[in-house]
């Protein structure tokens, strides 16, 4: 299966929601009659061009792609906060409830699902089992259950206690990456992306703590079809976290599809750039898993 780009045009516009905040979103958009929509979710500092490779060639075979930048992230940044920090935890998590209801509303004869990268694996798994009834599936690439992120010791340690006491102050997390990551191609592009991150306060670590604590509970919720991919070199998001993820799924209809040699990225296909360093041909299998388990959905 291959994807014609050229003919597939994004929006990049804002959801005006609570407090007033533009969310931002890009939209590819689908090349023919569309029967299903998809809001994707980013992962940890990340924003919704990483989902541009798998969003263009989704939209080339008929399904119309969201992609969101989360409250506080890339173009979706608080007035008078930093990257990586929200003021409300709880009413980030919201934001997705009007985001999905915003695509049901444009498109309501369509099936809506979520797909959700790394941490975003952990808000889509959060999402779905707390609302049901408004998804038809769920998507997780690299769901992030059992983390290869390494943090200081002294970090761990003082995060109760400033999360008490200076909630805003920020920790930087490039430092617990792995070095595989530090070194990668891709590695080196997400540092110098001026909408990406790896910078986060502690009252936001704290909620994506928490998030991911009960992760594994919020998927014994779920009960809608979910495809699973995972890369089995992936060493920011370990393949054995994504075998508990598919234990716990209480959904009838679920699949784990595994790629021998694609790290986080899934050779570019979910990376705001493809590099020269991976087979396009690996990538294309990449994107026909996914095509090919929502044309059964």
């Amino acid at each position: 299966m291959h994807a014609f780009v050229f003919s597939v045009t994004v929006v990049k516009s804002y959801l005006k929601i609570y407090y007033g905040l533009n969310l931002f979103f890009r939209h590819w958009k689908a090349v023919g009659k569309a029967e299903k929509s998809i809001v994707c979710v980013h992962g940890l500092g990340c924003h919704s061009e990483f989902f541009k490779p798998i969003g263009e060639n989704l939209a080339a075979n008929g399904v119309e792609v969201y992609s969101l930048d989360l409250r506080g992230f890339g173009n979706s940044k608080e007035e008078g906060i930093p990257r990586g920090d929200t003021r409300d935890f709880k009413r980030h998590m919201q934001d997705l409830d009007e985001a999905v209801d915003f695509v049901r509303k444009g498109y309501q004869n369509q099936k809506v699902y979520m797909f959700g990268h790394s941490l975003g694996g952990c808000y889509t798994l959060w999402y779905a089992a707390n609302h049901p009834d408004s998804l038809d599936g769920v998507m997780l690439a690299a769901p992030n259950i059992e983390s290869g992120l390494r943090p200081p010791r002294r970090f761990l340690i003082e995060l109760p206690f400033v999360f008490l006491f200076a909630p805003k102050k920020t920790f930087d997390m490039y430092e617990a990456w792995p070095p595989s990551l530090k070194e990668s191609e891709e590695g080196k592009m997400w540092r110098q992306d001026p909408l990406s991150t790896t910078k986060f306060s502690c009252r936001w670590l704290v909620g994506t703590k928490t998030l991911r604590d009960k992760a594994l509970q919020n998927a014994s919720q779920i009960k809608k079809p979910t495809l699973i991919i995972q890369g089995e070199a992936d060493d920011l998001d370990f393949p054995s976290g994504a075998k508990r993820l598919l234990e716990n799924l209480a959904a009838e209809d679920k699949s784990l599809r595994t790629f021998p040699d694609a790290d986080h990225w899934f050779y570019d296909a979910i990376f705001p750039k493809v590099t020269a360093k991976h087979d396009p041909e690996k990538r294309e299998q990449v994107f026909s898993t996914v095509n090919d388990w929502l044309k059964t959905k």
